[in-house]
């Protein structure tokens, strides 16, 4: 149990940390062609139009890819990230070797660029992204960005060591082109935009502890969070869940709620 605590510490900070516009998912269609059908020429705004184009695009896009089974971008390791086995997990190596995970993953390769143009990022980084390294993956690099723009989400699986395997979704609530439009809407009123939320998910497959799973939502400096796990972990688990909520908010300065713990209904 001595690594779980600041497993899910470092998913969760990492998770919290997650502000930038790099966003993404979808829960609901997006509502693109009711807004056309409802205004006329002179009332549909200029993001709305902008939306719009932007929709038929990524489908203009979509359209020369081979079908793929998956609609979101998907990072996955061919390796695992600590080869022996954690029993004393380093919480500050590990926030290094998923950030790095993602870095190198080739999926935000135009934003590196930018910071590269604009001197924010050295040209090493860019050399190092698959795209520059192995040209026959940029085809399936560039579904992954497509996926991510369209859908918004974002998936990660990794094998951290021997038999401990991560699952691990990351998302918003509102669709970011919807986002957009939203909140241009509200700019024309005088209101001030909506402020992001964002929603995770996090298995983890445990040699010991078997399968815990994590649900989070971030929004307006709150975090909540459910855990579930095997019914012979859950008051195990549940001993650990207010340290781990203290820590959360020591790190983060949000105000977090207290953890709920339960069994998982399906253990598999």
């Amino acid at each position: 149990m001595s690594s779980i605590t600041p497993l899910l510490d470092t998913l969760v900070h990492q998770v919290a940390k997650q502000r930038s516009p790099v966003a993404a998912l979808p829960r609901h269609p997006l509502p693109v062609a009711p807004i056309q059908a409802a205004a006329t020429t002179t009332e549909f705004s200029q993001a709305g139009q902008q939306v719009a184009r932007l929709l038929q695009l990524i489908d203009s896009w979509q359209q020369q890819l081979p079908p793929r089974g998956s609609q979101s971008a998907f990072i996955q390791t061919a390796g695992q990230l600590f080869p022996a086995q954690a029993t004393n997990l380093n919480v500050a190596a590990l926030v290094s070797k998923l950030q790095t995970l993602v870095k190198d993953s080739g999926v935000f390769y135009e934003t590196l660029l930018a910071r590269w143009a604009a001197q924010k990022a050295p040209i090493n980084l860019l050399q190092q992204q698959p795209q520059n390294r192995t040209p026959s993956t940029i085809q399936s690099i560039l579904g992954q960005q497509i996926d991510l723009l369209n859908s918004g989400m974002l998936r990660i699986e990794t094998e951290l060591w021997p038999q401990a395997t991560l699952q691990w979704l990351v998302q918003p609530e509102v669709n970011p082109l919807v986002q957009r439009w939203r909140d241009e809407q509200r700019r024309q009123q005088g209101d001030e935009p909506e402020a992001a939320a964002w929603t995770s998910e996090i298995k983890l497959s445990l040699p010991a502890l078997g399968v815990l799973r994590a649900k989070l939502r971030l929004g307006d400096q709150h975090l909540t969070m459910q855990v579930q796990c095997t019914e012979s972990q859950v008051q195990l688990v549940r001993s650990q869940v207010d340290m781990l909520a203290q820590r959360l908010r020591q790190m983060t300065g949000l105000q977090v709620d207290p953890i709920a713990v339960g069994a998982l209904a399906n253990e598999s």
